[in-house]
């Protein structure tokens, strides 16, 4: 079943049609049983001058439900107590909900060009990627972000397109505001790197969790509260899901981002959850850690 946007392009109406004594909650309904929406999903918004105006609450519909449904809808809306159609009776829309009026029998191949269309789109949106830094030390220039440049050379080896979203300061609502306005360009992917730690300047996650509330963690370390300036008992790694871009928080080191890349690579092909994912990406950075402290005893 292929989904159409709508793009806020919500309203239809008919024209040449008369009303009299009409339950205006139940036409909607009427019109809604045709086109495959719930009594919620639609309403009538105005009555005037041989014209009624329909409003689709939903901000997506089925193709298939509505291609090529005028004279359908037309029937409908005929059949109903209290409505009169002429003879011009039509259905109208200024965006995409004019493919009601398109000839039945053009409706299949609408519906099949769709598809491919959708398919095509959804086979880009899983391969685009962006990459979202953190700090106020890189935001001012005092380091240089090499991260961006760090996911391009790996993921971009494997066909994925990576994209570079900047860099945005240690704070919680404007990392928050930064992903969600991410998460409407249409990445399969966005990866955070920085602000995953234990002190108080570390805000990616719960950031992230505003937008992804059941978002997944893994542990990387965990600390006692107020020793030295850990506020939190842990840094952590972490992934969660919204809508079609699946989330993706690394700490900042470059090495722990390259280490973590090729196991998120593979979790992600393999369509594991994003449970999954986050101890996959973790287990490499675990193991960075380990052996830099088993070194350092050594030395």
């Amino acid at each position: 079943m292929t989904g159409l946007d709508l793009l806020e392009k919500t309203e239809l109406w008919v024209e040449d049609i008369l009303l009299r004594d009409v339950d205006l909650t139940q036409l909607a309904i009427c019109a809604g049983q045709v086109l495959g929406l719930g009594a919620q999903d639609i309403f009538v918004t105005d009555v005037r001058d041989g014209r009624v105006v329909f409003d689709v609450v939903s901000p997506s519909v089925s193709l298939d439900a509505i291609a090529g449904k005028e004279a359908q809808l037309l029937a409908a809306l005929a059949a109903f107590p209290g409505v009169q159609l002429g003879r011009a009776a039509s259905v109208h829309s200024h965006g995409v909900l004019g493919v009601i009026g398109a000839p039945a029998e053009q409706a299949a191949d609408i519906i099949a060009n769709a598809a491919r269309l959708e398919s095509s789109l959804q086979a880009y949106v899983s391969r685009a990627v962006v990459v979202l830094s953190t700090g106020g030390e890189v935001a001012r220039g005092e380091i240089e972000d090499t991260n961006y440049a760090a996911v391009k050379s790996v993921l971009g080896d494997m066909g994925y397109l990576v994209h570079h979203a900047g860099v945005v300061e240690d704070d919680e609502a404007l990392i928050a505001a930064r992903i969600g306005h991410l998460l409407g360009e249409g990445y399969g992917l966005l990866i955070t790197t920085g602000g995953v730690g234990a002190e108080d300047k570390d805000k990616t996650i719960e950031a992230m969790q505003r937008l992804a509330p059941d978002l997944s963690t893994a542990i990387l370390a965990q600390y006692a509260v107020g020793h030295g300036r850990h506020v939190k008992p842990h840094v952590r790694v972490a992934c969660g899901r919204v809508g079609e871009t699946l989330l993706v928080a690394l700490p900042g080191p470059t090495r722990e981002v390259l280490a973590a890349l090729p196991e998120l690579a593979i979790a992600m092909g393999q369509g594991q959850s994003p449970s999954v994912i986050a101890e996959a990406v973790a287990a490499p950075i675990r193991a960075l850690w380990k052996a830099h402290k088993v070194g350092h005893s050594h030395s």
